[in-house]
């Protein structure tokens, strides 16, 4: 029995060989670009999920005090940065924030002179408060609270905790 030469068969191996790396690679690319729009979608679902909450908790907040103009109606929370280096991802910055506003939400319904006169002791409600998200502690404070009419709006600070 005679066996071919492999010298015949040398061209496709190497030609095999070239579509399968490329497949490999081909399929690398495209599991990166679906990866990365997949982390897109999720943040902007996050988004939209948080924004619908905070519509709802206004909307029951407003029927609660739709007649009563000297009530607090809304609490806003609003995060910045305590220095440039400290710059948080956006999906944790509202985490944060929905926890401050969590925290906040018994000043809903109570008189505007009240909440004006115990302003000191929210921010001590909140002020070195430490949040747990992501296996990360970020420490938490007060920078402003600003009362406007019926609108209570807190800006805080959060900083990522090392240990």
């Amino acid at each position: 029995m005679r066996i071919p030469p492999f010298s015949r068969y040398q061209g496709l191996l190497a030609s095999f060989g070239l579509m399968v790396s490329g497949a490999i690679i081909g399929s690398a690319v495209y599991m990166s670009i679906h990866q990365h729009t997949y982390t897109q979608l999720y943040v902007e679902m996050h988004k939209v999920l948080e924004e619908n909450r905070e519509l709802r908790t206004d909307i029951d907040s407003l029927h609660k005090t739709r007649n009563k103009q000297s009530l607090i109606n809304v609490v806003n929370v609003h995060l910045t940065p305590k220095t440039q280096d400290d710059i948080i991802s956006e999906d944790i910055q509202k985490e944060i924030e929905g926890d401050v506003k969590n925290e906040l939400k018994l000043v809903i319904g109570q008189r505007a002179t009240y909440v004006k006169d115990a302003q000191p002791l929210y921010e001590r409600l909140i002020t070195q408060r430490t949040y747990v998200l992501h296996d990360k502690k970020y420490i938490v404070e007060v920078k402003s609270i600003v009362l406007i009419q019926t609108e209570l709006t807190v800006w805080v600070t959060a900083q990522e905790k090392r240990t």
